[in-house]
């Protein structure tokens, strides 16, 4: 890519990420400040909070102020430790904001939204992860640039950048369309590791994503190449599992951990009705496919990916995908209670990227085998979806859409 696009893609980025500041904050103006930290991250922005201003994660004071609203602060020892709710990326993601309202001096009522402005602005850089995917099938770039914003803006991730920034789903699909370039390009298992690591730590889940380089040891092109292969899953393993370490240091090393933190527990999972959950994974209340469809075009477009190219590489984006349906589907709380779509699945972000990518190589064609009219009718679809979620990001801001789910008996995370 030359220097002069390489600006042009950081000065589009950085537009997407200004303009998704903006619209948090006018949330925030028009609606409420304490509406981006709705829901389950009060507990991100508690923990935000401790580390930025105690600089522990003991929420004991943290409760005392804010509340403890779904009464997961637990103190299992009784001797006044309260422990945060499981991961605590997101909440790092904003102790800077915490840092500046604090030095700036901006009214109390204006916290929560300085807290979430990375959070926002993290559309910007999951756009640009995102058509650095397209970028390997070859497209042309100004195509890779279309092909992400279809992605990024006709997913979950505006509602969760705009809406309710303090949830971890807005950096999630950051962190993980670099995680899937990383994988896709096959870079260095160093720098894949740390980026799993980060990812890790803002969502346990996407541990999932070591299935991508595992599946790749099964196929080599000789034993040499198993044993690289093999060596490279091992690094990114290992680098990755540092994202388990706060985790771990809150359940083993501090007074009254001894249940540690809200964790994926055997309570936390349900598999009766197990092959019903899978569907409901997909078509339910906040199915991905009913919510977002542009999600089944890209599922498809990776389906039709012409394993013969160098480039396709899908096997590896399918088998997280479908290590992680299998997971949610397992969990109590199939419809991720009351959320905007397949909210625990917004990491997935730079996987729906490539399948529209190898959508539009099969469906509409390139060079001398494009068929214009299919190429104009896809874009109308994908323009279609993006206007059709925008719509409904907006309505369910503004609550004239229902988040709710149906089922109040699981879990809320």
């Amino acid at each position: 890519m030359t220097p002069r696009r390489s600006w042009h893609r950081a000065t589009i980025a950085a537009g997407l990420a200004l303009l998704s500041v903006l619209g948090m904050i006018l949330v925030s103006i028009h609606v409420s400040p304490r509406q981006v930290v709705a829901g389950d991250a009060h507990y991100v922005f508690a923990s935000a909070r401790s580390l930025a201003y105690d600089g522990d994660l003991d929420l004991t004071n943290q409760y005392a102020v804010m509340g403890d609203r779904w009464g997961l602060g637990r103190d299992p020892t009784h001797d006044g430790w309260r422990l945060p709710p499981r991961e605590i990326g997101a909440s790092l993601v904003m102790v800077p904001g915490l840092w500046l309202h604090h030095l700036a001096g901006i009214a109390p009522r204006w916290e929560p939204t300085c807290a979430c402005l990375l959070a926002a602005a993290s559309l910007g850089i999951c756009w640009l992860g995102c058509a650095r995917i397209v970028d390997t099938l070859e497209l042309g770039p100004r195509r890779a640039e279309l092909l992400a914003g279809a992605a990024v803006l006709g997913f979950v991730v505006p509602f969760y950048a705009l809406g309710s920034a303090g949830y971890a789903h807005a950096p999630d699909a950051a962190i993980c369309a670099w995680l899937c370039w990383a994988l896709l390009k096959g870079r260095g298992p160093l720098s894949t590791g740390v980026l799993l690591a980060c990812a890790v730590l803002t969502r346990m889940q996407n541990v999932l994503w070591l299935l991508w380089p595992a599946v790749e040891v099964l196929a080599p092109p000789s034993a040499t190449d198993r044993r690289d292969q093999l060596r490279r899953v091992a690094i990114i393993a290992s680098v990755g599992a540092l994202g388990f370490a706060p985790q771990l240091w809150l359940g083993l090393a501090h007074p009254g951990s001894a249940r540690g933190s809200l964790g994926w527990t055997l309570a936390f999972f349900n598999l009766d009705d197990y092959l019903f959950d899978l569907a409901r994974v997909q078509v339910g209340v906040h199915g991905l496919l009913r919510w977002t469809p542009i999600a089944a075009l890209a599922l498809l477009g990776l389906a039709l990916a012409d394993r013969r190219s160098p480039n396709a590489r899908a096997l590896g984006p399918l088998a997280v995908f479908v290590g992680l349906w299998l997971l949610l589907a397992a969990v109590r709380d199939v419809d991720g209670g009351d959320a905007f779509g397949a909210r625990r699945m917004a990491g997935i972000v730079g996987i729906l990227a490539l399948g529209l990518g190898h959508a539009w190589s099969r469906i509409a064609g390139r060079g001398p085998d494009a068929r214009p009219w299919t190429a104009w009718s896809l874009a109308a679809a994908l323009t279609l979806a993006v206007v059709v979620n925008l719509g409904r990001t907006h309505q369910a801001i503004v609550g004239e859409l229902s988040l709710t789910s149906p089922d109040r008996s699981g879990g809320r995370r």
